[in-house]
């Protein structure tokens, strides 16, 4: 159990620091060892999720220090899927890349060794228990990614990162700037303790600690791209190579657990409505309410920019937003039903975007114009290009029979049933319908206009396609997520229902962790005096 914990983090590490050492060594070398690295961190993480299948919850410590002191990582079904997923995305981009002509990773040395690099801060975000280590997760994944985003050079490249860069120090200070509120007064991070910590707080302490909260909530809000803070999302997607901005498709997820897991803490699952810290000026202002407003905002922007977008690859990075809204109005709902409807949206959105970022890059590079939406020239293998496109279309827009419809009726449902709870913490449900199903029209108006341009009104394309990287193998994978999600989806479903029971529960997360005992416990115990507590319990 420990090695299928410690493997996700052990992999890209070492195969991150070994391609550093090695960056001269060609890249087609480079290429099959980070095939071999995301292929076996994959098979990995499918074991994590055979493993908590069952409600199991898999906890060990690093450098057998005891609970609270040492650092515990753990997985219950939430972490193993977005492991998972992550898996899954790294190897279709690594896939790409070795299928596609030319050089795909802009000529950087190190461009595998910072992918791997990011895919160990995307574990460790996913696999650790504490606060504190979340965000040093969050730190090496996003050090990581700004490598990546500049890859191929160019003004467009280095502007978005300049952009995404500020943008995400700014969330980042206010991440840290939360843990250490939160650690002044409960005096731990660990998520095993936190909750119990909240709740007893004296009435002195409740203003700081939901300082704290709020903080960690606006830095996840903005690590998720949620309106209005989403201005660094277009510009980095948008201007990073394909394979990258495949991989981001999980970035802004990053936040959404993020969240999800500080929901799962927060007393009675809304610690700022809680009577304890109901003093402070937004104390009785429901979080459910907030990220609601900020979810539909962010659908309104995402939908429309996709009508407006005038090249593919910003039209993909607007359907990012509109997938990150519809993903938060079901967390905002707060109930099984909610977050379940969700996880499966989660699914399904993550693996359509990375496969429109990929088919987008495949048909950009068989076009003279590019990615811009000019009627001038199909790209080659049009036919089975226009199918995927076609494909990738109904899936994101939510029509049916695929799995975006089904992701986005299980939402509405849980939306609506919410809405008739008495407590008044759910907005009424006739406005979240009418973002979703709005949102839906104008991505299908979107998608239209794109399709047609690229394949409709579009002269046939005098050179013929050369080689398997042409048809888009790895897109085509990630795109047939949809029907295979349609088909499974009573399973999936249901998985994801008592994922969301678990989550919300805690305790067997909560138990897993604190059983943990040292093998050699160290020879003198720790005491509670060994640091110093800011206005914390004596």
């Amino acid at each position: 159990m420990s090695l299928l914990l410690i493997l996700p983090l052990a992999l890209p590490l070492g195969l991150g620091a070994w391609l550093f050492a090695r960056s001269g060594m060609p890249l087609r070398q480079q290429r099959r060892l980070s095939l071999i690295g995301a292929l076996g961190q994959l098979g990995v993480a499918v074991g994590l999720l055979a493993l908590t299948a069952e409600g199991q919850i898999a906890a060990t410590l690093i450098g057998d220090w005891p609970v609270p002191y040492g650092i515990v990582l753990a997985a219950d079904r939430l972490s193993a899927l977005m492991l998972s997923l992550t898996s899954a995305l790294a190897l279709a981009a690594l896939a790409h890349l070795s299928w596609s002509a030319g050089t795909q990773e802009g000529n950087g040395r190190h461009f595998h060794a910072l992918l791997q690099l990011q895919l160990f801060g995307l574990a460790g975000a996913f696999l650790t228990a504490d606060l504190f280590n979340l965000f040093v997760f969050f730190e090496v994944l996003l050090i990581a990614s700004y490598g990546l985003l500049v890859q191929g050079g160019g003004p467009a490249r280095s502007r978005a990162a300049l952009h995404y860069v500020v943008l995400n120090m700014v969330g980042s200070s206010l991440f840290l700037m939360g843990v250490a509120s939160i650690y002044a007064v409960a005096g731990t991070l660990s998520l095993a303790e936190l909750s119990n910590r909240l709740t007893e707080l004296a009435p002195d302490q409740a203003p700081l600690a939901g300082a704290g909260l709020l903080l960690l909530i606006g830095a996840f809000a903005l690590k998720s791209a949620l309106a209005p803070l989403h201005a660094w999302l277009v510009p980095a997607y948008s201007a990073a190579l394909a394979p990258v901005a495949a991989l981001f498709a999980i970035m802004t997820k990053v936040g959404v657990y993020a969240l999800l897991r500080l929901f799962a803490v927060m007393p009675s699952g809304d610690a700022l409505s809680s009577a304890a810290l109901a003093e402070l000026p937004l104390g009785r202002l429901p979080i459910q309410t907030v990220v609601t407003t900020g979810a539909l905002l962010t659908l309104a922007v995402g939908a429309i920019g996709v009508v407006v977008a005038t090249e593919l690859r910003t039209m993909v990075a607007y359907l990012i937003l509109v997938s990150v809204g519809t993903l938060l109005a079901a967390v905002a709902v707060g109930t099984a039903e909610g977050i379940a409807a969700g996880l499966y949206y989660l699914i399904h959105t993550t693996l359509i975007t990375a496969g429109l970022f990929l088919l987008i890059d495949v048909i950009s590079r068989g076009r003279e114009q590019g990615s811009r939406l000019q009627p001038a020239q199909q790209p080659p293998a049009a036919a089975w290009l226009g199918a995927l496109f076609l494909l990738g279309a109904l899936a994101i827009a939510g029509l049916p029979p695929l799995s975006g419809f089904i992701g986005k009726a299980l939402i509405l449902d849980a939306v609506q049933s919410a809405s008739g709870d008495t407590s008044g913490l759910h907005p009424d449900w006739t406005l979240n319908w009418t973002a979703i199903l709005g949102s839906s029209l104008l991505v299908v108006i979107g998608l239209s206009r794109a399709g047609m341009a690229l394949f409709w009104q579009g002269k046939p394309s005098a050179s013929v396609a050369d080689g398997r990287g042409a048809y888009a193998p790895a897109a085509a994978v990630l795109l047939a997520a949809s029907p295979l999600l349609m088909l499974l989806a009573a399973p999936i479903a249901d998985y994801s229902q008592t994922l969301a029971l678990q989550l919300l529960d805690g305790e067997d997360y909560i138990t897993a962790i604190k059983e943990l005992k040292p093998v050699d416990p160290p020879v003198a115990p720790l005491k509670e005096t060994h640091s110093v507590v800011l206005g914390g319990p004596p």
